[in-house]
This record gives structure tokens, sequence and C-alpha cells, in this order.
């Protein structure tokens, strides 16, 4: 199985509880190792409109940003973080983070928030399959969360304001910090 599809599957575990996590197995099985990027998109999908339609959007979302805490990687993490310690303050260290196009190249402040903008779809997976359920994007909800929450060095909240695969033209997250 595919390490994305299997870091959703243990989050399913995790945050949705092993009756649910049986039951996507049991309806859906468990990818091969070598599944296509489209097979393992459609079984995504399949997974999340199956969670949307029994339970709650706050289960997915609780399934999908710990996905985005893994997706992000350390290198990443390190290199903001040094932009961080160079920066004068917050709207500079932005700056910095958009230079370096780092989470999108569009980041800035809003009401003393951090607004987060992809102007395309980074997801290969979500761009793999059409119809993509938009509580994926909760991914990139985690992996705002895991990078400001690391730099900044406490529990960071980050919403999704509207996505891409809503029908936007540009995915948004804000970042309460």
């Amino acid at each position: 199985m595919s390490s994305k599809c299997e870091r959703i599957l243990n989050s399913i575990r995790l945050n949705a509880g092993e009756d649910a996590y049986k039951n996507i197995v049991e309806v859906y099985g468990q990818l091969p190792l070598k599944s296509s990027p489209a097979k393992q998109a459609k079984y995504v999908k399949s997974i999340l409109n199956k969670l949307g339609n029994n339970m709650v959007e706050n289960i997915v979302e609780k399934v999908m940003k710990p996905c985005g805490h893994l997706c992000i990687s350390n290198r990443t993490i390190v290199e903001t973080k040094k932009l961080f310690e160079r920066a004068e303050n917050v709207e500079k260290f932005l700056d910095l983070m958009n230079e370096k196009h780092i989470g999108g190249g569009e980041l800035h402040m809003d009401n003393g928030n951090i607004i987060g903008i992809y102007n395309k779809c980074y997801c290969g997976m979500a761009k793999n399959v059409e119809d993509m359920p938009a509580s994926y994007c909760n991914c990139s909800a985690g992996w705002f969360e895991k990078l400001f929450s690391s730099v900044f060095n406490k529990t960071v909240k980050v919403t999704k304001l509207h996505t891409i695969l809503e029908g936007a033209d540009n995915c948004v997250f804000k970042i309460e910090f």
C-alpha cells in the first residue's frame, strides 16, 4: 500500500476509531503497494466520500490534518525556522517565505492572522482523480499547522476557508497564532 494511503488509514484508526477503520478496510480493502497514482487517488476519494457520508465533516478534518503533519519535510521546517530567526517581525518573515516559495509563496497578514494562498493545487493525489472531496484539503491545513506550530513553538489553529477542489480560483487558509 502507498505510504499516503497507509497514513490516511492509520489516521482513520487513530482519529475516527477502530470501528470506522475496520469498516473502511472491509468495504475497500487495502491497496497493493505498487498501485498507480490514479488508483491511489480513486481509493482515497472513495474513503473520504464514505467518511463524509457517514460522519460529520469534523471527523474527516481530524483524519486529514495529521496526514498533512506527515507530508511536510523536516528540511522545509528547518529552512523556515532559519528564515524566522533572520526576520525582524512576522511580516518580514512571511516576505522571506514568499521569496523561497514556501507555503505557496503568497503568505500575508490579515487582522493578526496569517493567510496562506495556493494559486494552484499542489496535491498530486487530488490531481489524479476527478471530484476529489474538498475535505482532502484538510491535509494542506495540517501541513500549515505543522509548519507554523514548529516555527512559533506553540499550537496554531488553521482553518480551510476555500479551495480549488470546492470550485474556487485558489486555496485559502487562515493561520491563527
